[in-house]
């Protein structure tokens, strides 16, 4: 059966090692702070690791009270990471069976500056829910990625600064 998926991308003032050390380990309470009726994320637990290396596991725990198990896929510093989500407690259990994740960072402007894309995939429970999961990915889903993205890219691009002094390097 066909998946459908979304991609979002933006394009950050940092290096992809920066921009990936950001987001890969990311607490996902910083980026997934919801979108229109889709929840934020409030928390994780049962973390198996650092989050940096494929096969481990954690558990996603959304505003509205569901979960979703997600596993690291593949792990390759500044350059790519991709996870799969599975077991859906909440609405979306009845669309869908899973989801495949990637983020790419591509570097430009030498190095400086990168690329950043993110795909997310979602595989239909059945030919009965596909169209409502085409919308929810093309219209809902597509939107959550994107105010994601942006926060991310603010917090890259926003320097640190000292109570009352200069801005530091993150």
């Amino acid at each position: 059966m066909t998946t459908f998926s979304a991609t979002v991308q933006t394009h950050i003032k940092a290096s992809p090692a920066l921009a990936f050390q950001h987001i890969a380990p990311i607490d996902p309470r910083t980026l997934f702070t919801g979108y229109g009726p889709l929840p934020a994320v409030i928390g994780t637990r049962d973390q198996t690791g650092a989050w940096d290396t494929p096969g481990q596991t954690r558990t996603v725990a959304l505003s509205d009270g569901s979960v979703a198990e997600e596993r690291l896929k593949h792990y390759h510093p500044a350059q790519y990471f991709s996870y799969t989500v599975s077991g859906f407690t909440g609405a979306l259990r009845w669309l869908a069976t899973g989801a495949n994740g990637a983020w790419w960072f591509d570097p430009q402007a030498g190095g400086t500056q990168t690329t950043v894309r993110w795909r997310h995939a979602f595989h239909p429970r059945s030919k009965w829910a596909a169209p409502v999961l085409w919308l929810l990915a093309n219209v809902l889903w597509r939107g959550y990625m994107r105010k994601a993205l942006r926060l991310a890219k603010m917090q890259i691009e926003t320097p640190l600064r000292a109570p009352g002094g200069p801005a530091i390097s993150a």
